[in-house]
C-alpha cells in the first residue's frame, strides 16, 4: 500500500512534530519479527529473533544527521527538522499491505521501501526481511550543497544484557571487547562486519557490511551505555557535500541461538558463510 504523507494533524511543534502517525506494523518470517514505527519515519523499532528480543524501542534506527551548527534530523529526532516522509510502501510475499497500527503480517518475505527528505538530504530506505536476516539499503541524494556536522547511515540499539563484542576490520584483523555500560565508545573501526553476544537470551547477532562502510569521525562503534548498547556507523563528519552527490549503504542482520564459550566461533562461521556470494 502506498501512503502519502505530509504534516500530520495534531501534532503540535511544541509537542514535538513527529514524521509519521503512532502506529506500529509488525512482520513475522520464520525466525525473524521485525517491527516498524510510523512516528520514526516507517523505520524499524524492534528486532526480535524466534521470539527473543535483539534490538528495542530505547533508541531510534535508521539515519540522522545534523548539520553543522544544526541539531538532529531523521527517523524519530525532530530537534532540527521533521524528516518528510513522501511515500512508504509494504509488500509481504510479494502483496500489498497496509501501514495500520497494530497489524501483524506474516511470510517468507517482506520488503517496506520508503522514501522520504531529512532536510536537504534524499533517503530511499529499502527493508527486507527475509526468513533469516534482515538486509537494511539506504540510498542516498543531496539536493543542495550541504554542511554536514554527523550523519549516521545506521543505528541499532541493542540489548544491555549483552556483554561482548568484536569484529573484523577492513584489513582483515579482527578486534574484540566487553561492555561496562559506562558510557564509552567501543570499536571505532571500519570494519566488513561486527557482532554482539547476549548471555541472557544466548543469541549473537552479525551485522556484516557487503560493501565495508569507509566512515568519518568515529567511524563503525558501540555507545556503551547503561540504556543499550547501540551501534552507529557514522558516514559524516564535520563535511560540505556538494549538490547532486550520491551515497548509498547496505547492512545484512542476522542472529544465531550460541551459548558464551561458542558464540565467537558460531558467529565467525556464520560471517564467513554470510560472505561467500550466492552462485
Amino acid at each position: 500500500m502506498l501512503i502519502a504523507l505530509g504534516v500530520f494533524a495534531g501534532y503540535s511543534h511544541a509537542a514535538g512534530e513527529k514524521p509519521g502517525p503512532v502506529a506500529y506494523v509488525t512482520v513475522e518470517t520464520r525466525d525473524m519479527t521485525i517491527e516498524f514505527a510510523g512516528d520514526r519515519a516507517w523505520t524499524i523499532s524492534r528486532i526480535l529473533h524466534k521470539g527473543a528480543i535483539i534490538t528495542d524501542r530505547t533508541g531510534f534506527y535508521g539515519t540522522v544527521f545534523s548539520p553543522v551548527g544544526g541539531k538532529w534530523i531523521g527517523t524519530g529526532h525532530n530537534e532540527g527538522g521533521v524528516e518528510k516522509v513522501a511515500s512508504a510502501v509494504l509488500t509481504v510475499d510479494g502483496k500489498a499491505c497496509e501501514l495500520k497500527d497494530k497489524a501483524v503480517y506474516r511470510g517468507q518475505q517482506a520488503e517496506l521501501r520508503k522514501q522520504s527528505m531529512m532536510g536537504t538530504i534524499k533517503l530511499e530506505a529499502i527493508y527486507t526481511v527475509m526468513e533469516d536476516r534482515v538486509i537494511e539499503q539506504h540510498r542516498y541524494e543531496t539536493t543542495e550543497e550541504v554542511k554536514i556536522g554527523v550523519l549516521y547511515g545506521f543505528m541499532h540499539p541493542f540489548l544491555p544484557t549483552t556483554t561482548e563484542w568484536m569484529a573484523e576490520k577492513a584489513d582483515g584483523t579482527s578486534v574484540e571487547g566487553t561492555f561496562d555500560s559506562m558510557g564509552g565508545h567501543e570499536l571505532r573501526e571500519d570494519v566488513k562486519w561486527t557482532a554482539i553476544h547476549d548471555p541472557k537470551s544466548q543469541r549473537a547477532t552479525l551485522v556484516w557490511y557487503p560493501k565495508p562502510l569507509v566512515g568519518q569521525g568515529m567511524k563503525t562503534f558501540y555507545w556503551d551505555k547503561t540504556v543499550y548498547h547501540k551501534l552507529y556507523n557514522h558516514l559524516y563528519s564535520n563535511a560540505t557535500v556538494a549538490a547532486g552527490t550520491k551515497f548509498e549503504a547496505e547492512v545484512i542482520l542476522r542472529c544465531i541461538e550460541t551459548d558464551t564459550a561458542a558464540w565467537k566461533e558460531k558467529t565467525r562461521a556464520l560471517a564467513k558463510e554470510i560472505s561467500i556470494p550466492a552462485k
